[in-house]
């Protein structure tokens, strides 16, 4: 019954692989674009396998574009397709069933329809849809309102870069790790990127992540939320500072007026005390002087007394010595 079968009808050549597949890569990435066959006993024959990739795309029109090839153990490379530099087959010998080849360095500019054809006595095909997109660029996190216990803000999130369409997903990290679960009073935004915190409080307080994901990858920003000191905290905080200040000033200024009243009290015992000797200080009073240095802006008055037999003398000596004091220089 094989033998009368006309050669496009046996069972040749046959792709190991799946259908259609149907491939999102990111950008800068590098893929395996699999083509797997067998030979099956009916291909018997001197005819060597000769094996085509094409590429299409929406924007190329004309022939097809064949930018990898192979046909009696020689590999040639297309032109004109910019994948020259960034395209090889996986296998040193693709006869030895495996026609996959490596795609490196991935561009938007790669999107499109590659198909591997192995010839032989028949012809299969294989079609892998591959789609390029950039991924999310890093997004920008930020706060709107006013973080005080019981106001109302919106944590926002935006990425200006990547492939469309994104997704936006908001967590409060747990102990710095991610997964945890979002408190509540918390609600989506008008924006695809906003987190609504309603009533804020300390349990609300943390670390949020925002994560932007489209079909080829993701990246995440995060910011730390805290509580400010409320208005009638700084306040109160002020109040106690201001008063703290007043009472200083307060007490410089009593201590500086009784420092005064002394130093007047010491001039004017030393001058009883030359009154009492006739300014000669003689006999009652050995010593009636008034000594004065300062070494850190202090004065020193003493009036002191040695033998003497006038009582009155004495007692104005005695009075001056009770007088000593220590006060700074007016």
């Amino acid at each position: 019954m094989g033998a009368i079968l006309s050669p496009a009808l046996l069972l040749a050549v046959r792709i190991n692989s799946k259908g259609r597949e149907v491939l999102y890569l990111a950008k800068g990435d590098s893929v395996k674009l699999g083509c797997p066959y067998i030979l099956e006993p009916e291909d018997n024959g001197p005819q060597g396998v000769g094996i085509e990739w094409i590429q299409t795309t929406p924007e190329r029109t004309g022939p097809e574009n064949v930018f990898l090839s192979y046909h009696d153990h020689h590999v040639n490379y297309g032109s004109g397709s910019g994948l020259q530099d960034r395209v090889a087959f996986v296998q040193n010998d693709p006869s030895q069933y495996d026609a996959s080849i490596h795609l490196a360095d991935l561009q938007v500019s790669d999107t499109g329809t590659y198909k591997c054809r192995v010839k032989k006595n028949t012809v299969a095909v294989h079609e892998v849809i591959v789609t390029v997109q950039e991924k999310p660029a890093i997004p920008q996190c930020w706060t709107e309102g006013e973080l005080i216990e019981g106001s109302s803000v919106l944590l926002r999130c935006y990425s200006r870069g990547g492939t469309s369409p994104f997704a936006y997903h908001w967590t409060k990290l747990a102990d710095g790790y991610s997964g945890g679960h979002l408190p509540s009073g918390t609600i989506q935004g008008r924006s695809p990127g906003d987190l609504l915190i309603h009533s804020l409080s300390v349990v609300h307080t943390g670390v949020y992540q925002c994560r932007v994901t489209n079909r080829v990858g993701y990246s995440v920003c995060q910011l730390n939320l805290n509580l400010a000191p409320s208005k009638q905290a700084g306040i109160i905080v002020g109040s106690i500072l201001g008063s703290l200040l007043l009472l200083s000033l307060l007490g410089l200024l009593i201590w500086a007026l009784i420092c005064r009243y002394r130093r007047k009290e010491c001039q004017r015992t030393c001058s009883d005390c030359r009154s009492s000797t006739g300014g000669t200080m003689t006999r009652a009073c050995n010593v009636c002087a008034h000594h004065s240095y300062s070494p850190h802006g202090i004065s020193y008055m003493q009036c002191q007394h040695g033998d003497g037999d006038e009582r009155a003398a004495a007692l104005m000596c005695n009075e001056g010595i009770r007088h000593q004091v220590t006060c700074p220089a007016l």
